[in-house]
């Protein structure tokens, strides 16, 4: 019989800490997208900032692509797949082969 691990014990204020801390990083993560959906952020300032920022990092590489400017849902999966990227892939997670074949075919 398989026993699944306990959650850790947290008090009320490091639940609200954290309850804080989780809608701050979806709130900066929103933001980067509505940046590269606008234009204002490229893919190199992105993974630029992916470095000194942790929630950027955490970004699935799929929403990134999906948010960029004329790239939708199937285009997104097309591209991800042309560079051997899983869908769950976290943009930190990136090698450097992947990152060089999702500039590659996003340039134009």
């Amino acid at each position: 019989m398989e026993v699944s691990p306990t959650p850790p014990t947290l008090s009320q204020e490091q639940r609200v800490e954290a309850s804080r801390l989780a809608v701050a990083n979806r709130r900066r993560r929103a933001e980067i997208k509505r940046q590269v959906k606008a234009g204002d952020l490229s893919l190199e300032e992105l993974f630029d900032l992916a470095k000194d920022e942790q929630c950027v990092a955490q970004m699935r590489a799929y929403d990134l692509i999906s948010a960029l400017p004329a790239i939708g849902e199937v285009k997104a999966e097309r591209i991800m797949t042309k560079a051997s990227i899983a869908k769950t892939r976290r943009i930190r997670g990136l090698g450097p082969k992947q990152r060089a074949e999702l500039f590659r075919a996003l340039v134009r």
